[in-house]
Order: C-alpha cells, then sequence, then structure tokens
C-alpha cells in the first residue's frame, strides 16, 4: 500500500508538471521546446500510471523496489518543482516583452504619425532608423536606407554641415539645436540633435528631429519687415534707417569710404492736405517714394524717417558732386510730374551730408547736418523766387 501511495504521489507531480508545460507553451511562444518537454513528462506519467494500475489490480508481475519508488517520487517532485519555479521567470518575462511590445508600439504609432522628420545616425554617419515622414520628404520608400551614408542624399556642402554638429554631440554627450534650410524645398526647420547612449554612458548614435518652422520664419521675417519699413511708402522707416545705417557706418568707418546722405522733405505737403486731401496728399508721398526708388540704386538705404522727411544713403559715388546728386533726382521729379495731369506737382528740397571716416560722427549727428543743409536749400529757393521776403 505505502508503494502505490508513493507511485500515486508520482503520479499526480508528473501530470502537474505537464499541465504547467503546456502553459508555457501560450506564455513563451516556444512551441516546439515545451511541447517535447510536456510529451515527455506525459509518457513518463502514463508510464507511472500503469505501474500503479497493475499494482491495485494485482496484476503486477513483481513487488514494486520501494527506494526505486522513492526515487522515482524525488524525481517527480524535482520535475514538478522546475517546471513550477521556472514558470513565474517566463511569465514575467513575457509580461515584459507585452509591456516592451506595447511600449515599442505607441513609440512607432508617435514617431510615425508626427509632421516632424525623425532619424538615427551612427558614428559614421549612416542610417540606422527613418520615419516615414523624412522617408517620403527623402524620396525614398523601404528599409534599403539602413546603412546608407548620410552624404548619399545631401549636398556635399550640407552633408559638411551636419557632420559637423552631430560630432559635438558625439563629443559633448549633449543635445544641441540649429536652423537648416533646405537646399530641396526651401523650408526652414529646426534640427533637435540628441545622444543615443548605451548603458556604460558612451554615445553610439545620434537621434535627429527635424522640425518644420517655415510659416514661424516666415512671420518672423514679416514682423521684422513691418517693424523695419514704412506702412504707406513700403520704404524704410526711421528704425530700420537708423539699424542699417549704423551698419554701414561700421563698415565705411573701417574700409575708410566717405558717404553722401540725401536729406529732403516733399515741399508743400501741409498745402496738399488741405487743398486735395489727406488722401491725396498720402498718393503724393507714395509717388516721390516711387520717385527715389527709381533715381537711387536698389542698394542704397531708401527710407520715409517722418511726415514728409526722406533720406537716401549712400546716395551717388564720391567722386560725384553734391550737384549731379540733386541733379538726377530733379530730373526725375520733373519726368514724373509730366506723365501726371494733377492739380498739384512734386518738388523736393534736398540736402547733401557728408560723412568722412577721418571725422566720424554718429548717423544721428548726421541726420542733425543732413537737415541743416537742406533749410538751407530751401530757404536759397525761396529768395530766388521771391526776392523781397
Amino acid at each position: 500500500m505505502f508503494a502505490g501511495f508513493i507511485i500515486s504521489l508520482s503520479v499526480l507531480f508528473q501530470f502537474a508538471a505537464v499541465f504547467l508545460a503546456m502553459r508555457l507553451i501560450k506564455v513563451t511562444g516556444w512551441r516546439i521546446s515545451w511541447t517535447l518537454i510536456s510529451l515527455a513528462i506525459l509518457f513518463m506519467a502514463i508510464r507511472r500510471s500503469m505501474t500503479l494500475f497493475w499494482l491495485i489490480t494485482g496484476n503486477l508481475s513483481h513487488k514494486p523496489d520501494l527506494s526505486f519508488e522513492l526515487v522515482g517520487l524525488l524525481t517527480s517532485s524535482f520535475m514538478l518543482a522546475g517546471v513550477w519555479l521556472v514558470a513565474p521567470l517566463f511569465i514575467a518575462i513575457r509580461r515584459s516583452e507585452e509591456v516592451i511590445q506595447k511600449s515599442e508600439a505607441k513609440y512607432r504609432s508617435l514617431v510615425e504619425s508626427t509632421e516632424d522628420s525623425i532619424y538615427l545616425v551612427d558614428t559614421d554617419y549612416r542610417y540606422l532608423f527613418i520615419n516615414k515622414k523624412h522617408l517620403a520628404r527623402l524620396g525614398i520608400s523601404g528599409e534599403n536606407y539602413v546603412g546608407r551614408g548620410y552624404g548619399e542624399y545631401h549636398s556635399p556642402e550640407i552633408t559638411k554641415k551636419f557632420i559637423e554638429t552631430v560630432d559635438v554631440v558625439f563629443k559633448t554627450g549633449e543635445s544641441v539645436q540649429h536652423e537648416h534650410r533646405s537646399e530641396r524645398d526651401d523650408e526652414h526647420f529646426l534640427l533637435t540633435l540628441s545622444p543615443v547612449k548605451n548603458p556604460g554612458g558612451k554615445t553610439t548614435a545620434v537621434m535627429i528631429v527635424s522640425k518644420r518652422i517655415t510659416q514661424l520664419k516666415r512671420m518672423e521675417e514679416n514682423l521684422r519687415a513691418l517693424s523695419l519699413t514704412d506702412d504707406l511708402t513700403g520704404l524704410y522707416n526711421r528704425r530700420g534707417f537708423m539699424t542699417l545705417a549704423d551698419q554701414h557706418f561700421k563698415v565705411a568707418k573701417r574700409l575708410k569710404n566717405r558717404v553722401f546722405m540725401l536729406y529732403a522733405d516733399l515741399d508743400d505737403l501741409k498745402v496738399i492736405n488741405d487743398t486735395f486731401g489727406h488722401r491725396q496728399g498720402d498718393v503724393a508721398l507714395i509717388d516721390i517714394a516711387a520717385v527715389l526708388r527709381d533715381t537711387y540704386r536698389e542698394s542704397d538705404i531708401i527710407a520715409r524717417i517722418g511726415g514728409d522727411e526722406f533720406v537716401v544713403m549712400p546716395v551717388g559715388n564720391t567722386e560725384d558732386s553734391v550737384e549731379i546728386i540733386t541733379a538726377r533726382l530733379e530730373k526725375n521729379i520733373e519726368s514724373y510730374n509730366a506723365q501726371l495731369s494733377r492739380g498739384f506737382s512734386l518738388s523736393m528740397s534736398v540736402g547733401i551730408a557728408f560723412f568722412d571716416p577721418e571725422h566720424p560722427m554718429t548717423v544721428d549727428e548726421l541726420l542733425i547736418e543732413g537737415d541743416r543743409m537742406m533749410y538751407r536749400q530751401k530757404k536759397t529757393r525761396k529768395k530766388s523766387i521771391n526776392p523781397k521776403s
């Protein structure tokens, strides 16, 4: 009876081990391995069940060896304990894999659904990963890009700048940002380059997130233009003139260049406003701005710095005389008036101020000098028209 009890326990342990082993087939996904282990334990359990059956029915030809059966029980216990102990480990591994897979799925969904270009390069600047958005920008498909160099898809100039930036990340192990203008589609991008480190802390790759900022750049340019230009005439305003003239002065000082500046105002603007209305006064300002554009070079700084006051710098060449500079403008104003039939004609009083790098002055001082010279000409013209005044 004691031998039967021992054999029963062995069979019970073996079938329990079979049950746990079959569960691990689903848990681990290792179908072949755990199926073979389950079958091996199952055959042993069946064999022990037959022995138990023969013992109970009295058909066993010989009396069971108690020591042998104890070893069998011990073996079955080890089988059950082994499968029992290893099962939680595999279940934990499986759950970890599922968590990782879900995390990867979320990450991939995020990476693939974003409007940003995302890609990964190694220490040799070869692509390791490119999301769909950037694949579309590069005009490639599939995963044939893996292991291909960055320079295979970009110009030598762009590649050189990219390598210089990536090298900073590899050397410092810190993220960097820089703006990039694409030669492919003339779009502006903000690139964020971040290190990808191994467990030892060494940077083994760099991830690049490229965000399109074209609209933002255009808004910045528009805001800058609005802050520097005159709404009515489209010329630079006083702030724009001061900003550009200051830079021009610095260059002139360094190169020891002499510069002429034309300072002028539109004659009788108040009379035009009072007689024909402010709308016509605005038209007169717009027209005189057009004359100034036609008269002077595109590279010259042309600005409306006050209600009826305009400046141009540099105006003419250093070898030009004041008479040549003013005569050119007067001729174009006369031609403009001849083309239009209105109740008033355009005219300007002009003063020429001179910047000498040997005796430099500030932009404000040059404007004061130009204003003084302009009023001198205005007074001279009035005397010539009305000698008694």
